[in-house]
């Protein structure tokens, strides 16, 4: 199977890359930033299984999309017609342009949007990536649990946040909000060569090589592990 990604935020990109890679079994993950680099990806590929499409992220207007929004969901029904249709909306607004998708909050957690993923696939909610899900794992936020806690093979993968200082808890937070290190050095008055310190310090807590990899880890570990305190949670430590 093909995903196709189109929104104009290269880590909101990135970070679905990596939720859709987890949601299904894809032989390929693409994506575009623009409503011209859409229609260069279509000359190139002339199916898809799977898009998801951020119409917000392509210049919205009160309604929740813009007109290269509109143009890019309008082009993906013609072009094609078979896929399966997963929108992220940044409102609790629906165009009727929407209607016949499946659509998903920006702010859902990663369990809600692979949840959302198969839904739209028509895939059993019981398994992720062609892995049945045992008795002690009976749904998609469980199988992920169980895939981040540590086992006694394994018990490197586990993640404590508890090593992260109250410093690298705030910056690991601003980082998940999109915030650039410019913008988080101001927020909270310190150097930005502090900030990428600390954030080459959260990489290797967390066993990650980038920025996008740590946003990801952090979410799934505060939004499936410990869904009461996720991101709102650490802001208030």
């Amino acid at each position: 199977m093909k995903a196709l990604i189109i929104d104009g935020e290269e880590l909101f990109r990135l970070s679905m890359r990596e939720v859709v890679s987890v949601a299904a079994s894809f032989s390929e993950v693409i994506d575009a930033g623009s409503e011209s680099e859409f229609i260069e990806v279509t000359a190139r590929h002339d199916r898809m299984d799977l898009v998801v499409v951020h119409p917000g992220g392509l210049g919205a207007d009160g309604e929740g999309e813009g007109q290269e929004g509109r143009n890019c969901l309008k082009l993906v029904r013609r072009l094609y017609p078979q896929a399966a249709i997963v929108i992220v909306s940044d409102s609790a607004i629906m165009p009727p342009s929407w209607h016949g998708t499946t659509t998903v909050k920006r702010g859902a957690s990663v369990a809600q949007i692979i949840s959302g993923i198969r839904r739209a696939l028509n895939l059993p909610q019981d398994r992720v990536s062609g892995s049945a899900i045992t008795p002690a794992s009976p749904n998609v936020r469980a199988y992920m649990h169980d895939r981040l806690r540590p086992t006694a093979r394994d018990e490197d993968s586990y993640v404590d946040l508890g090593r992260l200082s109250f410093r690298q808890k705030q910056i690991l937070a601003m980082a998940a909000d999109g915030l650039p290190n410019k913008e988080i050095a101001a927020r909270l008055t310190i150097a930005e060569g502090t900030v990428k310190a600390h954030m080459h310090a959260i990489f290797k807590v967390l066993d990650v090589s980038n920025r996008t990899q740590a946003v990801i880890k952090y979410g799934a570990l505060n939004q499936i592990l410990a869904p009461a305190g996720g991101l709102e949670h650490q802001r208030a430590m």
